[in-house]
């Protein structure tokens, strides 16, 4: 197995799993900065420890910080507001919902760097309107019943 499969099981096992540990924390009434204080702050020692075992040095282009700090911030905000709904819902709607959420990327990056558009992406990006419709239906026939 190549280093690249490695990396992208671990992305999906870690990405997966942080949808059950938000839900886990909200079950012990945890506050959503202080889960989102720690996420960061492991992100950091776990990218650390990376950087000193690959050895590939600590220096980055001025471009980076500009980068990482707004689109650090708008990944935090993110998840406050992930953790702050997630207590008014499912984990499974609510992941989902998150999980779609990487539409907006995908069609901003066609209109913006002209990527090409194949029949499975265009299919793809056409049924996500049709299930958030369908997750806003069965949240309101749940609300009905209950």
């Amino acid at each position: 197995m190549t280093e690249g499969y490695l990396y992208t099981l671990l992305a999906l096992m870690s990405f997966g799993s942080l949808g059950v540990f938000h839900k886990l924390a909200d079950t012990f009434r945890s506050r959503p900065s202080s889960v989102n204080a720690l996420l960061y702050a492991w992100s950091l020692v776990f990218a650390a420890l990376t950087l000193a075992i690959k050895g590939a040095g600590w220096g980055a282009p001025g471009s980076v910080p500009a980068l990482a700090i707004p689109f650090g911030v708008s990944a935090s905000i993110a998840i406050l507001a992930f953790q702050a709904g997630i207590r008014h819902g499912d984990i499974a709607t609510s992941w989902l919902a998150i999980n779609l959420s990487s539409g907006v990327p995908t069609v901003a990056s066609i209109l913006i760097y002209h990527e090409p558009v194949g029949w499975k992406r265009a299919i793809a990006l056409s049924l996500i309107p049709v299930s958030m419709a369908l997750l806003w239906k069965d949240k309101r026939d749940a609300e009905r019943r209950s």
